[in-house]
């Protein structure tokens, strides 16, 4: 098996350095799982402080107060699962952890906590740490909401997990804070960063997330759920065993509508529609439910906020944007009913409902339900018939620019030109997909090398400029990453490593500077430096 790389413009043979920035990758993995500085926030230290002093404090509100925080949350549970107690079944949810401890274990181990908490009181990067707070809630009450639909699922095992599943974002944070904030919430924002995290660091927090967590021996469960709920491509649940890591994703995706800055209306719509479609591909939930959920979820994070005093609603987005979102989910649900009865012709409700269901509603491309549902098949065509494949991953530079110079208005009109010039490049049969904000993939079957790198080249290369209506153009230029994928006998289709090798190959562009491609090619799936 062979794998070449190139960038345009230089040509220059990468290998060593792609091993050279791997080996230095997991020795930064280590180094950030290893951090003991993890802090608890104070408002959460002080309230647990204050429950330890009553002589019979009441288990419930100590288990609130404890789910509220991962790095409480993973200690608790790394201690009730040590060999010190020898449990002989694993313990999965602070309520369960609680009442196993007993108070004068609890009464110290909660004042290490508020030992710890001073260590950050203090520091630069406290705020940035409230707003990672903010965004784990968030997303642990979204998954929690979803276990409570589901009849197989255990909600506090949910919430933990979603507690949990950014905790390396915090060892990342208190272990390199100025490298973090100049590189990676420069350019994005939580819980949106592991792209930001790899196009800097060259691996996410997903990764120290998971050595944290192995450490601490949470559970294979959620250990394996917080692995993968970064994926990419998702396909459709066929047992139970993924659930959890699903649900993540989905807090994750909630989350990033409901705690992102004020954006327009366009882009919320899209926003709203790529989560909806998730929950509806994944648990069958509908857009009453998720309009439901939105409700609850400011509920639930308004309660913690009361809990300690503290304005952590400022993680959900404010009540006019609250509104809106639930307006546009009655106006889906809406919509949805009357075309489907307006049109009887079985074909052209079908195409309408194809048209609503794998469409972006901003780009008109296909979107994140049509890769999960459909994306891994088609590889698995080309990979069965040995055929070439192509993936082209690419954002837009400078994006954040656009929007904060000229509005978000201008920022829609620039992923809408992004889409139409994606449509007229490449071909009839290849496909277009809008992964959100700033990011495309472009997936090329059974294509010879010529027309791939002609077709990579003419989207990255040629794109013109967006025309303003005031007659003021705006230059868009593209990073693109690629990977060109030959088959071998034996190879078993996988979404995920396909788009996380041209997902590397576009950090490598951007790297360079921007507006470049980088190509990856491989003969088989096993990468050889």
């Amino acid at each position: 098996m062979t794998s070449t790389q190139s960038d345009f413009g230089n040509g220059t043979e990468q290998s060593v350095v792609v091993q050279a920035q791997t080996l230095n990758g997991v020795d930064r993995i280590e180094a950030f799982a290893n951090s003991n500085k993890l802090p608890t926030l104070p408002e959460i230290a002080l309230k647990l402080v204050e429950l330890a002093q009553q002589d019979e404090p009441d288990y419930r509100e100590v288990c609130r107060v404890i789910r509220a925080d991962p790095v409480v949350s993973g200690k608790v549970l790394k201690t009730v699962n040590s060999a010190l107690f020898g449990f002989r079944q694993r313990v999965q949810s602070i309520e369960e952890a609680v009442p196993k401890l007993g108070v004068s274990l609890l009464r110290t181990l909660i004042l290490s906590f508020h030992l710890a908490s001073f260590k950050t009181q203090q520091s630069e990067v406290r705020p940035v740490m409230q707003s990672l707070w903010r965004s784990s809630l968030t997303q642990a009450v979204v998954a929690e909401l979803i276990a409570e639909q589901l009849s197989h699922a255990d909600p506090p095992t949910y919430f933990l997990a979603g507690m949990l599943q950014d905790i390396g974002v915090l060892a990342m944070l208190v272990e390199a804070p100025d490298e973090y904030t100049e590189n990676v919430l420069s350019e994005a924002q939580f819980p949106d960063v592991a792209s930001a995290e790899r196009s800097h660091f060259g691996f996410s927090h997903v990764d120290v997330s998971v050595a944290i967590l192995s450490q601490w021996d949470i559970g294979a469960n959620i250990t394996a759920a917080v692995r993968s709920h970064h994926y990419r491509v998702m396909p459709p649940q066929t047992n139970r065993d993924n659930s959890l890591a699903v649900a993540l994703q989905a807090a994750s995706l909630g989350t990033s509508v409901l705690s992102s800055p004020q954006v327009s209306k366009n882009s919320l719509d899209s926003s709203l529609r790529q989560w909806l479609g998730f929950l509806q591909t994944h648990f069958k939930l509908t857009s009453q439910d998720a309009e439901g959920m939105v409700d609850d979820v400011k509920a639930r994070v308004d309660e913690y906020s009361a809990l300690f005093s503290f304005q952590i609603n400022e993680g959900v987005q404010t009540e006019e944007v609250i509104l809106e979102a639930k307006t546009l989910l009655q106006d889906i649900a809406l919509n949805n009913h009357l075309e489907l009865i307006t049109h009887k012709s079985p074909s052209r409700r079908k195409k309408l409902l194809d048209q609503e269901v794998y469409r972006d509603y901003l780009s008109g491309l296909y979107n994140r339900r049509f890769m999960n549902e459909q994306l891994n098949e088609q590889i698995e065509q080309c990979v069965r018939k040995r055929k070439p494949i192509a993936c082209l991953f690419l954002d837009v530079d400078k994006f954040k620019d656009i929007n904060d110079t000229y509005g978000h208005g201008v920022g829609d009109d620039a992923i809408r030109h992004v889409a139409r010039w994606l449509n007229a490049s490449i071909r009839k049969n290849d496909v277009a997909i809008r992964l959100g904000g700033d990011e495309f993939l472009v997936i090329l079957q059974n294509v010879k090398d010529s027309e791939f790198e002609r077709i990579a080249s003419r989207i990255a290369n040629e794109i013109p400029a967006v025309a303003l209506p005031n007659g003021e153009r705006i230059d868009v230029y593209l990073s693109v990453g690629c990977t060109y994928y030959t088959p071998e006998r034996g190879d078993v289709a996988d979404a995920n490593w396909l788009i996380d090798q041209a997902d590397k190959a576009m950090y490598r562009a951007k790297k360079n500077g921007g507006n470049a491609i980088t190509i990856l090619r491989f003969v088989g799936q096993d990468v050889v430096s």
